[in-house]
């Protein structure tokens, strides 16, 4: 049967989302008028993607990264709120990043409801509702009995709370300003398991940048193909209302790309080549960055960004400035890909073993010492259940790791379990070229510690007698020190020197100490090595713990939740031993192998040409 032009009507406004916008929904402008919403370019976009994505039979899900205030969650609200009143059983929640902002969302979908026009079929009525919370959408059916049509849905929750995703079923979920949850990971998988496989299921994360987080991740794994999550970003220049008219025409023709006297104008020349920017865009960007923005340039590529590269550089309240760890995950995706390519391998996975194992008595009985390491490169394929070395050397023509340098060897061991809502923590080993400073290895596990000793021991042998710093502030590091001192004899074991005082006297004790002096100096070391870009990190895993090294409120400097820093105290002891340790000048053996310019028979004798 032909419908009539009324039914066309409304199975348009059921189906064209644009078209229901722009006819039914009314929002509050900045100005305090109440406006039909007619989608902008950017919004439309959006929208576009997401029906291509139902139209070929999968769940509508995308990631917005984007500018401030172009208009992305109000046109999320608006499309949870048209297929909550026109859609049966369609239950829709909004997870904002807190209360105030989770109010305001709320405002929008209330206003977008209240406007409608009072038809039982386009607005239907509300069963229940709680301010800033829940709408029930019941229409004129007895709600109680569960006779109702459409019997929908909304509801609003913060980040915080986390109880949006437990134990329910939700058809559309907006989450907002995910970048600045805490535990964003852990909240967004338990929203993704309450929303159904479905084509007409919606899943929107929309958020400025904060910084190279979980966020980031999930952007690149969209970017990149890895989910069936669309990426999507809105730069601040496709954006119709950002530009700025010129006073006079004169004062056009005064406007100098790239004018070297204004301290904005460096990047002009490059947003116009790649972005064909014309002058009054620029002219609204300078006037933005000094009048909105304070004249932090940085601040305006995170809130108003033109690439999504730009958009993830950060301060926050982060450790480290956000501008060089944003440079320093850039560099590792080369040095250590996420998928290795014959371009960019990255490192070197291999294992350490024995060679020429000699039996020495010790007090408890005796014990097979290895007088060497030989590097056993990993099979591709092959089930290892121990962690791997990753290892970034040159390769000589016979295939072989050239090791010609003097190297240090930091070393953090795991006390365990510090929280019981993440898993233990690793034991961490970084290997550093002590010339150059260059990051060459890196191993990390959880290993019972008499495995962590031999492989701190192979490491040490393997990189020429290295000299090895093992942490033993709160006391886990003390037996390994002390079995590789007494037991294995190994003689290259660094001993902490008092700080503070005037003859930086050396201590009795084997090991790095940290404590309320010397992290100071590992912080403000480590940092000053970022600012001047000698970092030499080639590790992507330890580039992501530099990045989530938080300030607390209390002034402590410590992993943000549910992330590790062992990789990163072990870089920064190695990086600060080998700047108090002076080079021996080791003379260069046969087979690239560095031969020391003495012999240690015992760990007293050897220790103090080496501290």
């Amino acid at each position: 049967m032909q419908m009539s032009e009324t039914e066309e009507m409304r199975e348009r406004l059921r189906e064209d989302f644009p078209y229901w916008c722009s006819k039914l929904a009314k929002i509050v402008t900045k100005q305090g008028r109440k406006i039909p919403l007619d989608l902008k370019p950017g919004q439309l976009a959006l929208d576009a993607e997401l029906e291509a994505q139902r139209a070929a039979g999968k769940p509508m899900r995308a990631i917005v990264l984007k500018a401030r205030q172009v208009g992305f969650s109000t046109m999320i609200q608006a499309k949870l709120m048209h297929r909550c009143t026109l859609r049966e059983r369609w239950d829709a929640a909004t997870v904002a990043h807190d209360k105030e902002t989770g109010g305001k969302l709320y405002r929008m979908a209330e206003t977008i409801y209240a406007g409608l026009p009072n038809d039982d079929e386009l607005k239907p009525k509300l069963g229940q509702h709680r301010r800033q919370q829940f709408l029930h959408f019941a229409g004129d059916g007895l709600w109680q009995q569960g006779d109702v049509f459409p019997d929908s849905r909304y509801i609003v929750d913060t980040a915080g709370e986390f109880n949006a995703g437990r134990g329910g079923t939700y058809r559309g979920i907006h989450a907002s300003e995910v970048a600045f949850w805490a535990r964003i990971n852990e909240k967004l998988t338990a929203l993704t398991s309450a929303v159904p496989e479905d084509p007409e299921t919606l899943f929107i994360q929309e958020s400025t940048a904060n910084g190279f987080n979980e966020f980031r991740d999930w952007w690149l794994d969209a970017e990149e193909g890895r989910s069936e999550w669309i990426a999507f970003f809105w730069p601040w220049w496709k954006e119709p209302e950002y530009v700025r008219a010129f006073a006079t025409d004169d004062e056009r023709e005064r406007f100098v790309i790239g004018d070297p006297g204004s301290p904005y104008a460096e990047e002009e020349p490059d947003l116009v080549l790649k972005h064909e920017l014309t002058v009054e865009q620029l002219h609204w960007r300078r006037h933005n960055i000094a009048n909105n923005f304070g004249g932090d340039i940085r601040k305006f590529h995170q809130e108003m960004p033109s690439t999504p590269e730009e958009a993830f550089i950060t301060s926050g309240q982060k450790v480290f400035d956000g501008y060089r760890t944003a440079q320093l995950l850039v560099k590792t995706e080369i040095t250590d890909p996420k998928t290795p390519t014959l371009e960019n391998p990255g490192p070197v996975l291999a294992d350490l073993r024995p060679t020429d194992l000699r039996t020495e008595p010790t007090i408890s009985g005796s014990i097979e010492v290895p007088q060497g390491a030989r590097l056993e490169h990993r099979q591709k394929g092959l089930l290892n259940v121990d962690a791997p070395w990753r290892l970034w050397l040159p390769e000589g023509d016979d295939g072989q790791l050239i090791r010609k340098s003097e190297y240090v060897m930091g070393v953090d061991v795991s006390g365990g379990r510090t929280d019981t809502t993440q898993e233990p923590d690793y034991h961490a080993i970084e290997v550093i070229d002590h010339r150059t400073k260059e990051q060459v290895a890196e191993y990390r596990s959880r290993v019972e510690p008499r495995l962590l000793v031999l492989q701190i021991l192979l490491g040490a042998l393997y990189f020429n007698n290295a000299l090895v710093a093992i942490e033993r502030t709160g006391g886990w590091g003390g037996a390994p020190n002390s079995i590789l001192y007494n037991d294995y004899h190994y003689p290259f074991l660094y001993r902490s020197r008092k700080t503070g005082t005037t003859n930086d006297r050396v201590e009795s004790r084997l090991g790095w100490d940290t404590n309320v002096r010397t992290k100071p100096l590992l912080l403000s070391g480590f940092g000053e090595l970022l600012r001047i870009e000698e970092d030499g990190i080639k590790s992507r895993a330890l580039a992501s713990e530099v990045r989530t090294y938080t300030r607390t409120e209390k002034g402590t400097a410590e992993a943000e939740h549910g992330k590790y820093d062992d990789l990163l105290m072990a870089y920064m002891i190695a990086q600060e031993v080998a700047r108090l340790s002076p080079l021996l000048g080791l003379q260069e053996g046969g087979s690239g192998v560095i031969q020391a310019g003495f012999v240690a028979a015992s760990g007293v004798q050897g220790f103090g040409a080496r501290r």
